[in-house]
C-alpha cells in the first residue's frame, strides 16, 4: 500500500531517488523499518553482554544460577516484566505520536535511527561528560560533534595562515541553556577589559602602566573605531566597547609583549573578574550609570528574558525590536534604537550593548532575521564607538545551513531534478533565507539544536563559538572533576551544566555520520520536509473562499499580497497556481515549478495561521471571538491530559498568543487580513511540518480536509455566541415606586446579551401594587422583569414599551409561572447603555472599583458595578444610603454619576470569586471574599465623579465624597455573566477514522508478530481503569497525594489481575516466566 504515485515517464528511476535514502534514516510512521530496528536492538544487547563478560574475563559470576532460580529473584524479575509491560502499554496509548505525519505541532518528529541507536547504545554505559576521566570516549565524540556543527555553519575549524583561531562547539541540554551560556559569555566579555583595568590599578598588573614600562613597551590596544590607544588612557566607555577579537587577544598580546604567562594572568585577574566581584561592584567602581542592554526581536524565545534574569542583567534590559510583516526583525528600527544608545554627548550617559540577537528561525513563524543587515549595522556603529556581540539564535534554523553546503549550482540542480524525479521532491530555501544563512560565519556565537531540525533524541542542544577562546569566559573548575592536563580533553568545565549524559552527543555524532551535514544528507531531508510544509501552506492559502462561513488565513502572505497596494485579482491568480500545485503529482513536478514553490510560505518550515468566521454573511470583527474560535480548534487538535485518546485526533497542531504590544504593526496587518479590528492579543494556530512523509497528495488533502471539518464543527459554537436574534432579556428591578429602574442581566459571551444597560420604565397601577405587596412578603430578595415576546434589546428601548412579566429571582425555566404576567411596561428609557464586545472593553481592570450611581432621589438611589473588562462580576444594590459631604442633586441622580469605592482596589482582586460556598437561597445572593464583601448593610468610602472619564483623571476633583451603605436587596452574579452558552469542544474519543482505501486495508506480512501489540492497544483500555485527573489549576499537595494514591492502588489491582490471568493461562506477558528463566 502507498500514497505515492509513479511518474508519467516510466523510464525515470523513481525507486533510486534521494527519498530512498531518507526512508532508510527513520523507523517509519508505521514501523516499516521495524526489522532493522529489531536487529540493531539485538546487536546492542549482545554487545553490552559481551563487554561485561570480557573486560575482566577471569572474574567469576556474582549473580549465580542458584540466585536466579530462587523464588525471591523470580518475584522481583516478574515485577520488572509487569511494570515494563505497564509502562509500554501506557506510553503506546498516551504518548504523542511525533513519528506520525499527522503530527504537525511542535518542532518534533521521528528521531533518526542513527540518533536512537547512538543514544541507546551509549546509555547502557552511562558515561558522564562532566569530566574526561568519566567519559574519555564520549567527551572526544562531543568535541567532534561540536566541530562538525561549526563546520556546517561555516565557521573555520582548521588553523590557517590568515586565521589561527578556530571555532569550537559543544552539546548542551537544550537551546535555552545554550542561549543562557551565550549571554553569560557576552556579559563576561563586556566586563573583561574593566577587570584588566582594575588589576592594573589595584592588583598584580600595575607594572603594565608604570612610566618605565610605557617608555620601553607601551601597552596599546585597538579601539572599535580602529584607533590605537594606550590602555591606561582608555575611557570606561571605550573599554566597554572593544571588539570581541581585541578582548580575546589580550592574553596572547600580553604574552608576546611582556612574557606574561597564562597561569600568572589568571591568578592576577581572578580577584577582579565579574565572576568574582559581580556586575554591581564593577558598575559602581567605574561609575557606570546606564545598565547594558540586549536587543532581541519581538519573536524572541522566552529563554532570553529568563537568561537575562539569571546572569544578573535583568529582563527589563531586554529591548524588543519591532518586526516587519513577515515577523523578521526590522533592521531600521534596530538602527534607531542603537542610535539612541550613543545619542548623549557625555560617555557616562550612553548605554552599552551586550548583544544583538538575530533569530534564525523563530519558534512560531519560521522567520529569519536579516543577519546580513545586522552585521552591517554593527560595523557602522563600531566606527562610531559602539561595539557588541552578534549572537544567532538558530536553535531551529541552524541545521538548514546543510541545504547550502556542497550544493550544486541551480542549473545543475534543475537538470538533476529533471532526470531523477523523486516521489518527494526536495525544495530549496528562498533566496532571502539562503543569503542570511550565509552570514553565519560572521556571527560571534550560534545556538543550534540537534533535537530540533537535527532529528536527534532529547536532550541535545548546542552552542558554537566563532572564536574558541570565548569558551574560557565561562570556565568553572572543581578539583573532583578537573585535573591537570584536562584543558584540552575535558569539556565539562565549560558552560552552565555539570553532569550531563554522554549518550546525547553520541546520538548526535552518529546521526551526522549517517546523514551528512550537507546538501546530500540533512539538506535533502530538510528539503523534503520543506516541500511537505510548503504544500500544506498552499492548502491553508486556498482552503476557504468568499462562499465559506469560515476564513482561514496563513500568516505568511503570498508574494502578490506582500507588495504595496496588492491587487485582489493577482492574489486570486496566485491562489490558482497554488491549487494547480496541489493537483500535481510529486514525481511530475517541473523543476521551475519547484523554484517558484520555494518562494512562498515561511522562511523556515513553519506555518502560522488563524481562522475567523462569518455570521449571516458578515465577517466577525471581534478579536476575542476569533481567539475563542481558534482555541476551540486547538483543543480539538491537541492532547494535554493522560486521559486524552491520542488516536482520536485526526491531526495535531499547536498554538500561541501573539502580544499586540510586541508585534505592533505586524500583528495589525495580520488582523486586517483576517477582517479583525481591535488592539487585543491574537491567538494563532501553528503547524511545524518536519516530516517528509505527508507530501503525498492524497494524505495532505486528507489532513487539510480534517482540519476544515473540525473548524466547521466548532463554527456552530460561534453561531450560538454571535448570532443576534430576538430573545428574552432579563432585568433586576430596583426601587419601589411606579417608575422602576431595570438593570440588564448581561453576558459577555452571547451577542444578544452583550450589553450593560440601565433602564427606567413605568409599571401599571395594579401591577405596581401587586409588586409592592410581593416585596413586603419577601424582604431582602430580588425580583426580575423580562419581556414576554422575543425581541432585540435596542428595539425594546426604541419602542419605549413592551409586554413584560415579573418573577421572584431568576426563573429556572421560561415556562415557570411568573408572579405577575403579561402587562405593558411603558415609558421605557435608557439612562445608560454600553456594548460589551471586546472592542469596547479595556485591557486592564480599573484601579478602584467603580459603580454607576443613579436614582430618583437621595432616598431612592441605586448602584451597578461598571464592567470595564472581562471576565467580571455583576454587583448591584437598590436603595443605598448616602452620607456625602455635598448631597447630589436630583438631576445628577436621574442622569447618573460614577462612584469610586476608594478602599476597594479592583485590579488586585480580579477575577473576583466568592468565598461564600453555601448560598441556600438563590433569591438572596451576596458576595464575600477575604478583601471585599458585598452584602446588605456593608459600608464603603466613595468619591463621586460626574462621569467615567473624570473618575479616571488624576487631576479631576470629585463632585462629592463620603460613605455609601448597601441597601437590603443586593444582586450578585459571576456565573451567568461569564457563562459560555456553547457546548464544550466536541469530544473525538469515539469518532471513527474515515474508512481506509481498499489497498490500505490489505494485511502486510508480520513474521515477528510485533504488529499484534499495536492491534491490542484498543483493548488495553479495559485492562486497567483510568483515574480522573484533578481539574483544579493548582491542586493542593493533599489532592496530588490522594490522586497518586488512587493511581498506585489501581495499578496494583491491575497487576494482581494480570498475574492471576497469567497463572490461569488467560493472558501472556511480553516476558513470560519461562522466558525470564532462560534470560
Amino acid at each position: 500500500m502507498s500514497y505515492y504515485k509513479l511518474p508519467n515517464d516510466p523510464r525515470k528511476p523513481i525507486n533510486e531517488s534521494a527519498h530512498s535514502k531518507v526512508a532508510a534514516w527513520f523507523l517509519g510512521p508505521r514501523a516499516e523499518n521495524f526489522k532493522y530496528l529489531h536487529h540493531l536492538f539485538t546487536a546492542i544487547a549482545e554487545r553490552q553482554a559481551h563487554a561485561r563478560k570480557n573486560v575482566y574475563p577471569h572474574d567469576k559470576d556474582f549473580i549465580t544460577q542458584e540466585i536466579q532460580d530462587s523464588q525471591t529473584f523470580q518475584n522481583e524479575m516478574r515485577k520488572v516484566g509487569d511494570y515494563t509491560e505497564l509502562i509500554a502499554c501506557l506510553l503506546s496509548d498516551h504518548s504523542v505520536p511525533f513519528w506520525s505525519p499527522r503530527y504537525n505541532a511542535h518542532m518534533n518528529m521521528d528521531t533518526s535511527l542513527p540518533s536512537i541507536m547512538g543514544y541507546l547504545t551509549t546509555m547502557l554505559y552511562n558515561p558522564n561528560n562532566v569530566a574526561a576521566e568519566a567519559s574519555p570516549l564520549t567527551t572526544y565524540i562531543e568535541t567532534t560533534a561540536g566541530l562538525e556543527l561549526c563546520k556546517m555553519l561555516g565557521y573555520n575549524v582548521a588553523e590557517t595562515a590568515d586565521q589561527k583561531e578556530t571555532a569550537w562547539g559543544h552539546i548542551t541540554c537544550d537551546g535555552s541553556v545554550a542561549n543562557l551560556e551565550s549571554l553569560w559569555a557576552a556579559r563576561n566579555l563586556k566586563f573583561y577589559p574593566l577587570s584588566l583595568k582594575l588589576a592594573t590599578i589595584e592588583g598584580g598588573l600595575k607594572f603594565l602602566v608604570d612610566a618605565q614600562m610605557e617608555q620601553r613597551t607601551p601597552f596599546k590596544i585597538h579601539l572599535c573605531t580602529g584607533e590605537l590607544k594606550l590602555f591606561r588612557l582608555c575611557s570606561v566607555w571605550e573599554l566597554l566597547n572593544l571588539t570581541p577579537q581585541t578582548i580575546l587577544d589580550f592574553p596572547s598580546q600580553l604574552f608576546i609583549q611582556y612574557g606574561i604567562t597564562k597561569t600568572f594572568l589568571e591568578s592576577a585577574l581572578s580577584p577582579y573578574l565579574i565572576q568574582t566581584l559581580g556586575k554591581d561592584y564593577l558598575e559602581k567602581y567605574f561609575q557606570i550609570s546606564k545598565p547594558g542592554k540586549i536587543f532581541v526581536p519581538s519573536t524572541k524565545h522566552y529563554s532570553w528574558p529568563k537568561g537575562a534574569a539569571i546572569v544578573g542583567i535583568g529582563s527589563q534590559n531586554i529591548i524588543t525590536v519591532p518586526v516587519d510583516n513577515r515577523a523578521r526583525m526590522d533592521a531600521e528600527q534596530l538602527d534607531k534604537k542603537l542610535a539612541e544608545c550613543i545619542l548623549p554627548e557625555k560617555e557616562s550617559e550612553r548605554t552599552p550593548v551586550y548583544t544583538v540577537v538575530a533569530v534564525m528561525g523563530s519558534t512560531e513563524h519560521g522567520a529569519v532575521d536579516p543577519l546580513r543587515k545586522i552585521l552591517e549595522i554593527r560595523a557602522k556603529y563600531q566606527k562610531k564607538g559602539l561595539s557588541f556581540v552578534v549572537h544567532c539564535d538558530a536553535a531551529w534554523g541552524g541545521y538548514f545551513a546543510s541545504m547550502i553546503r556542497d550544493r550544486p549550482s541551480r542549473q545543475d540542480l534543475c537538470l538533476d531534478r529533471s532526470n531523477f524525479p523523486s516521489i518527494v521532491p526536495s525544495l530549496s530555501l528562498n533566496c532571502y533565507t539562503e543569503e542570511q544563512l550565509k552570514g553565519f560565519p560572521e556571527a560571534d556565537s550560534i545556538t543550534i539544536d540537534p533535537h530540533k531540525s537535527g532529528y536527534c533524541s532529547y536532550p541535545a542542544g548546542g552552542l558554537c563559538y566563532r572564536d574558541n577562546r570565548m569558551r574560557y569566559l565561562v570556565t568553572w573548575t572543581s578539583p573532583i572533576v578537573f585535573h591537570a592536563g584536562d584543558e584540552d580533553g575535558s569539556i565539562g568545565v565549560y558552560g552552565v551544566e555539570g553532569s550531563k549524559p554522554g549518550a546525547a552527543p553520541v546520538g548526535v555524532w552518529l546521526s551526522h555520520q549517517v546523514i551528512p551535514l550537507n546538501y546530500t544528507g540533512y539538506g535533502t531531508l530538510l528539503g523534503e520536509a520543506t516541500f511537505s510544509c510548503t504544500k500544506l501552506y498552499c492548502h491553508w492559502a486556498t482552503m476557504t473562499s468568499e462562499a465559506d462561513k469560515i476564513i482561514v488565513v496563513p500568516f505568511n502572505m503570498l508574494p502578490t499580497e506582500s507588495v504595496p497596494n496588492p491587487n485582489s485579482e493577482e492574489i486570486e491568480t496566485q491562489k490558482g497556481i497554488c491549487n494547480s500545485i496541489l493537483g500535481s503529482e510529486n514525481a511530475d513536478f517541473d523543476p521551475n515549478a519547484l523554484l517558484q514553490l520555494s518562494q512562498i510560505g515561511s522562511d523556515l518550515m513553519i506555518n502560522a495561521l488563524a481562522v475567523n468566521f462569518k455570521i449571516g454573511g458578515k465577517v466577525n470583527r471581534d478579536v476575542v471571538e476569533a481567539n475563542y474560535f481558534n482555541h476551540r480548534i486547538f483543543t480539538r487538535l491537541s492532547v494535554s491530559k493522560p486521559t486524552d485518546v491520542v488516536g482520536a485526533k485526526p491531526l495535531f497542531i499547536t498554538s500561541s498568543s501573539w502580544r499586540a504590544d510586541e508585534y505592533g504593526a505586524c500583528l495589525d496587518n495580520f488582523k486586517r487580513r483576517l477582517g479583525l479590528e481591535g488592539k487585543q492579543d491574537l491567538y494563532v494556530l501553528v503547524n511545524v511540518t518536519m516530516s517528509p512523509w505527508p507530501a503525498a497528495n492524497d494524505f495532505l488533502k486528507r489532513i487539510a480536509h480534517k482540519f476544515k471539518k473540525v473548524a466547521l464543527e466548532e463554527y456552530k459554537a460561534l453561531e450560538i455566541r454571535n448570532t443576534i436574534k430576538p430573545d428574552i432579556h432579563g432585568f433586576v428591578i430596583q426601587g419601589d415606586t411606579r417608575t422602576v429602574h431595570l438593570v440588564h442581566l448581561p453576558m459577555f459571551n452571547m451577542a444578544n446579551h452583550r450589553y450593560q444597560a440601565i433602564l427606567t420604565g413605568d409599571l401599571p397601577e395594579e401591577v405596581w401594587k401587586k409588586y409592592i405587596d410581593y416585596r413586603k412578603k419577601n424582604p431582602g430578595k430580588f425580583f426580575t422583569l423580562a419581556n414576554c415576546e422575543l425581541d432585540l434589546l435596542p428595539t425594546l428601548i426604541k419602542k419605549g414599551h413592551f409586554q413584560a412579566r415579573i418573577d421572584l429571582g431568576i426563573p429556572n425555566n421560561p415556562n415557570d409561572k411568573p408572579l405577575i404576567d403579561a402587562f405593558q411596561l411603558s415609558n421605557v428609557k435608557s439612562i445608560f447603555m454600553k456594548k460589551l464586545n471586546s472592542n469596547f472593553l479595556d485591557d486592564a481592570y480599573p484601579e478602584f472599583m467603580p459603580f454607576y450611581l443613579y436614582g430618583i432621589s437621595k432616598e431612592e438611589a441605586h448602584i451597578e458595578h461598571i464592567l470595564r473588562a472581562s471576565p467580571n462580576i455583576q454587583l448591584n444594590s437598590e436603595c443605598v444610603t448616602l452620607q456625602l459631604r455635598k448631597d447630589l442633586s436630583q438631576e445628577q441622580l436621574r442622569s447618573g454619576v460614577v462612584a469610586l469605592f476608594t478602599e476597594i482596589r479592583e485590579r488586585s482582586l480580579q477575577p473576583l470569586q466568592s468565598t461564600d460556598k453555601q448560598v441556600t437561597d438563590q433569591t438572596q445572593p451576596n458576595f464575600r471574599s477575604q478583601a471585599f464583601n458585598f452584602v446588605p448593610g456593608e459600608r464603603f468610602r466613595v468619591n463621586i465623579y460626574k462621569d467615567w472619564n473624570d473618575s479616571q483623571d488624576p487631576n479631576a476633583q470629585p463632585i462629592s465624597e463620603g460613605t455609601l451603605t448597601l441597601g437590603s436587596r443586593v444582586y450578585v452574579d459571576f456565573a451567568m455573566i461569564n457563562e459560555d452558552p456553547a457546548p464544550p469542544p466536541k469530544d473525538d474519543t469515539n469518532e471513527a477514522e474515515e474508512t481506509p482505501d481498499t489497498n490500505e486495508a490489505e494485511e502486510t506480512p508480520d513474521p515477528l508478530g510485533r504488529l499484534e501489540l499495536a492491534r491490542r492497544s484498543s483493548a488495553r483500555a479495559g485492562l486497567y481503569p483510568r483515574v480522573p485527573v484533578p481539574t483544579t489549576s493548582c491542586p493542593s499537595p493533599e489532592s496530588v497525594e490522594h490522586y497518586m494514591g488512587q493511581v498506585a492502588a489501581q495499578w496494583g489491582d491491575w497487576l494482581k489481575q494480570v498475574r492471576g490471568d497469567i497463572a490461569e493461562g488467560r493472558r501472556k506477558t511480553l516476558i513470560s516466566p519461562e522466558e525470564l528463566r532462560k534470560i
